[in-house]
């Protein structure tokens, strides 16, 4: 159902590295070029790293070099939100291309397209297969009764609109994120079944999600819900939530 369409390669940057003998081209590396991190050489392959402000004497950069751990490194094809669940225990990881160190991931690499599309990708998938569990279970609208009457309406208005322009929808599609979510929590049953959370864990999740696809949608930086939320474990929680949906629809 959730096909590998990004890699650990979709957000990874060239390693810049040096020998033992580079200080000069370390040194230019972290000074002018602003590099945190680069790897180190030795007999013509990268066998650890270099930190910027790690490195005791630029004549000795062997002595400041840090080798590789297996928990550094990912294979260039490693799914993306595996190697973004790696990469929120640590700082920077490392891929290893045919026994080769040669791609750097570091932090900042979270911001690009890859990250937001996948993201992004999850939380409309989920929408929609949402979206079809309850006309799936209210055939005849009777979700309506969990909504404020204002937002029944502004579906109800949107649904009029489309069908005027001969445009195929049903009136729950017509409904905003948030009411869909609403719907949900209003069935105990069916939260129950679909989440597996309490009415408050899942509206906690669902807010966060809402909050998070506006984000994404405006193209915000995704710097503070790194440092301080699990977008991952959000997105992976969508994806079980998509599953069981599904195994009810008979997919």
């Amino acid at each position: 159902m959730f096909k590998q369409f990004f890699e650990a390669e979709d957000i990874a940057e060239q390693l810049k590295s040096v020998s033992a003998e580079e200080g000069e081209q370390a040194a230019s590396y972290f000074e002018e070029e602003n590099y945190d991190v680069i790897g180190f050489r030795e007999n013509g392959e990268v066998t650890g790293y270099l930190e910027k402000g790690n490195v005791a004497d630029m004549a000795d950069l062997k002595a400041s070099a840090v080798p590789f751990r297996v928990s550094d490194l990912l294979t260039r094809n490693t799914e993306l939100l595996d190697t973004l669940e790696h990469l929120g225990k640590q700082p920077h990881l490392f891929i290893i291309n045919k026994s080769e160190v040669d791609c750097i991931i570091t932090l900042a690499d979270v911001q690009k397209p890859a990250v937001r599309m996948l993201f992004f990708g999850v939380v409309t998938m989920f929408e929609n297969r949402l979206a079809e569990l309850i006309h799936h279970t209210y055939p005849d609208d009777f979700w309506t009764d969990a909504l404020k009457e204002h937002r029944v309406v502004k579906a109800r208005d949107l649904y009029e609109k489309l069908r005027a322009r001969n445009q195929e929808t049903n009136l729950i599609a017509c409904t905003q994120f948030a009411d869909k979510t609403e719907i949900l929590l209003s069935d105990a049953v069916l939260l129950e079944q679909h989440t597996g959370l309490s009415k408050t864990k899942a509206d906690e999740l669902f807010s966060r999600i809402r909050r998070l696809r506006d984000d994404l949608a405006h193209a915000q930086s995704l710097a503070d819900w790194f440092e301080n939320y699990d977008p991952v474990g959000m997105i992976r929680q969508l994806q079980e939530i998509i599953r069981r949906i599904d195994r009810t629809l008979g997919r």
